[in-house]
């Protein structure tokens, strides 16, 4: 269909930057012809002509409509001569008149033929037909609009002519309607040649300055510069550009051999060889030296022969590629090495290593060392990224002077690194590396004027012992690496074929933790919080506990570091707080429910819908749940973490720092979040009895919660001197096995039973005084 009607020819595709000129090119062709003065000389014809037959009505008509078309063509030209109005905006306001002449004068030929004596239809059909084609071959740069124009026309000469129905006007009819097809043609082939080739001007415009911008700046900016040579390869006429380029003085330059700019390299050695066998060449890079600095040109040229075939000359061009070249070193060495300790990294080492393997003999000994500092990562949350890159460089030089020369250290990645010993003498020579490097580490790294107590954590493997590839011995040390931190960091370990054992009971284990969810092998158990003056319960915490069908009764501290690595841990601890939730629903009202909140689900970017949504499900209030975070949450991302628990304690939600005390910065913590609760750690509260520090602790502890309107809740209980010592001290909850274990929620006694829990903490506080005086004393000789 757009081909039949001729569209594709009129539908030009115009750059959006390039529509307000377009929109000039076909302004300025419509308004070159003279329409202010044609449409005022066809108003004042028409009136003469039409008065003589049309009542005075249409005369007014014609009058009024006609004054307004000249006024509107007036206001457009002079917008244009002005320049008062876009291109734009005057293009679109010269279709609307167009529209509007066409409308008005199809209907003024309309009504004069229908009124007009048989003796005045003939030069009114003239006169009618004479100023469609004026009409529409003045507005190509408008197809469209013309070919309307032309069809009103055309109809309104046709239909007063078939109406007398004589042959004449039939005949007359059918040639002003044939007009319509021909004008269609004729149009829009010609609004395609006005615009291609306008079109087509204004690109080969834009090249050409496009080309002599380039040009210019080449002339003034550009790195390359022409150059000649005699058939010997000495300089010919050498231009400005060229010898400030080469750093010498153009009476040098003319007549040096070209070869001798450069550098003695094994690319100089092949220009000359080119030279001798006469061959055209491009792209040959050399190294040369330009006032003390190293510089790298690309050079290309061919030779020149004369008529009979002799060589004349060579022709050519230079360029300074020494910024591309000193990039390219940039990017090669940063993919090889760490920009941060000029280490070689991973990719480099597992190169090597494998080379290592390759030129190795049967009887040839290699040992890989992987090393991980000890505590960096608090020294990284604590002190900066920026200090922490200064001990990861420092920590890097120490391990190159704890090894020997021909050993490679490599940093692998974050604060881990490798080192690479082959040929050596004996399994001893790698023990004696890797305790140098223990040792090396030991010593604490000065910041400032402060110490930065650091240490490192070794893993041995050996080849071929461990290993005949080198990923093989590298997973090796990494297993060794494990046990030596497993072993209380600061040492090293050697890999021994039981820490491989270790690792497939481990992911047999992280496979299995993926589906006990599914399976339904995971429960909650519910542990009692209760008042320490009262003996109420007060709440209860969810424990998670995982019934394996085959391993028992798997504890939580073996399968939830598992599920902190693997991310797992974020879709069971939304099931747990759903079901926390749930069963909470079922208690009274005064009863709260606490769950573990853990450092991975904090940095789920849905931790909150999935809180708002189980509340919603579980029909709990807001106030009766409590998220318990711990210090070593807030150590990382600690900005986004307190942001995140601002909006949680928006909802409502109660929050309780637990672990208190274990951490770093735990005073800093409280300062930067009020928090609800703070949880006493169950290694303050098992010291109680002892009489040491623990009991200072602790008391110190529940005066700051005081002081600062947070509640307490005490750990660990599981004798009656703790019980005793906390509620003298003003605990505000305790919890333990003093009390009950984690139980079911079937075996929780909710409102029916919540007097045995009462019960068993009113016959602990009745102490008699014999036990109560002891801790007293304890009290005053601590304070």
């Amino acid at each position: 269909m757009r081909d039949l009607t001729m569209l594709h020819l009129v539908d030009h595709e115009v750059a959006e930057h390039d529509k307000e000129w377009f929109a000039r090119c076909q302004l300025y062709h419509s308004a070159a012809f003279p329409y202010l003065m044609y449409d005022l000389v066809r108003l004042i014809l028409g009136i003469a002509v039409y008065q003589a037959f049309f009542p005075v009505t249409y005369t007014i008509m014609l009058a009024f409509c006609g004054g307004i078309i000249v006024a509107r063509q007036y206001v457009i030209e002079k917008h244009i001569h002005d320049e008062s109005r876009s291109h734009v905006e005057n293009f679109r306001a010269m279709r609307q008149l167009i529209v509007a002449r066409a409308t008005v004068w199809g209907l003024v030929i309309f009504a004069g033929l229908s009124m007009a004596p048989n003796s005045m239809l003939l030069p009114l059909v003239a006169a009618g037909m004479l100023t469609m084609f004026i009409d529409s071959l003045c507005m190509i740069a408008m197809p469209k609009r013309a070919l309307l124009t032309v069809t009103i026309h055309s109809c309104a000469i046709a239909i007063p002519l078939f109406a007398l129905g004589t042959g004449t006007s039939l005949l007359t009819a059918v040639v002003a309607l044939s007009a319509i097809p021909f004008m269609h043609w004729a149009l829009f082939n010609l609004n395609y040649m006005f615009a291609t080739r306008r079109l087509r001007t204004r690109a080969v415009s834009e090249a050409k300055d496009t080309i002599q911008l380039l040009l210019n700046q080449y002339d003034q900016e550009g790195s390359d510069w022409l150059m000649e040579c005699d058939r010997d390869g000495r300089i010919l006429r050498p231009n400005d550009r060229f010898c400030t380029a080469a750093g010498r003085s153009a009476e040098e330059m003319d007549g040096l051999r070209l070869s001798l700019i450069f550098d003695p390299s094994p690319e100089r050695d092949k220009l000359r060889e080119i030279g001798l066998r006469e061959e055209a060449f491009r792209d040959l890079v050399l190294p040369l030296t330009v006032h003390g600095k190293k510089a790298w040109w690309s050079i290309a040229a061919r030779p020149i022969y004369d008529r009979s075939g002799e060589l004349t000359c060579w022709r050519g061009f230079m360029a300074d590629v020494t910024r591309t070249r000193e990039a390219e070193e940039k990017v090669t060495f940063m993919a090889h090495y760490d920009v941060l300790t000029n280490l070689p990294n991973r990719s480099l080492f597992n190169t090597t290593l494998s080379r290592a393997f390759n030129r190795r003999n049967n009887a040839d000994l290699l040992a890989v060392l992987y090393v991980d500092l000890d505590h960096f990562k608090s020294i990284n949350d604590t002190h900066g990224h920026g200090v922490g890159d200064d001990v990861l460089a420092e920590a890097g030089q120490r391990i190159e002077r704890a090894v020997n020369a021909n050993a490679m250290v490599a940093r692998l990645g974050g604060d881990e690194f490798a080192v690479l010993l082959e040929k050596i003498d004996s399994r001893d020579d790698a023990l004696t590396a890797a305790q140098a490097i223990v040792t090396a580490m030991d010593e604490p790294i000065m910041h400032k004027g402060q110490q930065l107590p650091l240490g490192a954590s070794v893993g041995v493997a050996f080849a071929p012992d461990n290993g005949l590839t080198g990923e093989d011995v590298l997973q090796a040390a990494d297993l060794a690496l494990y046990d030596a931190k497993a072993r209380g960091r600061r040492g090293a370990s050697l890999f021994d074929p039981a820490m491989q054992e270790q690792v497939q009971e481990r992911r047999s284990m992280e496979l299995d933790l993926r589906a006990a969810l599914r399976r339904g092998e995971l429960a909650v158990h519910y542990q009692p919080l209760l008042d320490a003056q009262s003996g109420n319960t007060a709440g209860y915490e969810a424990l998670l506990r995982w019934q394996h069908p085959e391993r028992g009764m798997i504890p939580p501290d073996v399968f939830i570091p598992i599920a902190e690595d693997t991310g797992d841990i974020i879709p069971i601890g939304a099931w747990v707080l759903r079901e926390a939730l749930m069963e909470a629903s079922s208690w009274p009202e005064d009863l709260f429910i606490s769950v573990n909140l853990s450092p991975m689900q904090m940095r789920d970017e849905g931790l909150i819908n999935t809180i708002v949504g189980a509340l919603a499900s579980s029909g709990v209030a807001p106030g009766r749940l409590e998220l318990e975070i711990t210090e070593t949450t807030l150590m990382t991302d600690s900005e986004e973490n307190l942001s995140l628990l601002h909006k949680i304690r928006g909802l409502g939600v109660n929050i309780a720092l637990d672990d208190f005390g274990t951490g770093y910065s735990s005073l800093n913590y409280l300062r930067s979040f009020p928090f609800d609760k703070i949880k006493i750690d169950r290694c303050f509260v098992a010291d109680l009895s002892k009489g040491d520090d623990s009991e200072a602790i602790v008391q110190a502890v529940i005066g700051l919660a005081t002081k600062l309107n947070m509640r307490t809740t005490a750990e660990g209980v599981e004798n009656e001197d703790q019980f005793a010592n906390l509620r003298e001290q003003g605990c505000s909850q305790v919890q333990g096995f003093l009390f009950s274990r984690a139980k079911p929620a079937n075996q929780l006694p909710h409102a029916g039973k919540r007097a045995d829990f009462a019960t068993r903490a009113a016959e602990v506080a009745k102490l008699d005084v014999k036990k109560r005086k002891p801790a007293a004393n304890r009290k005053r000789k601590t304070g």
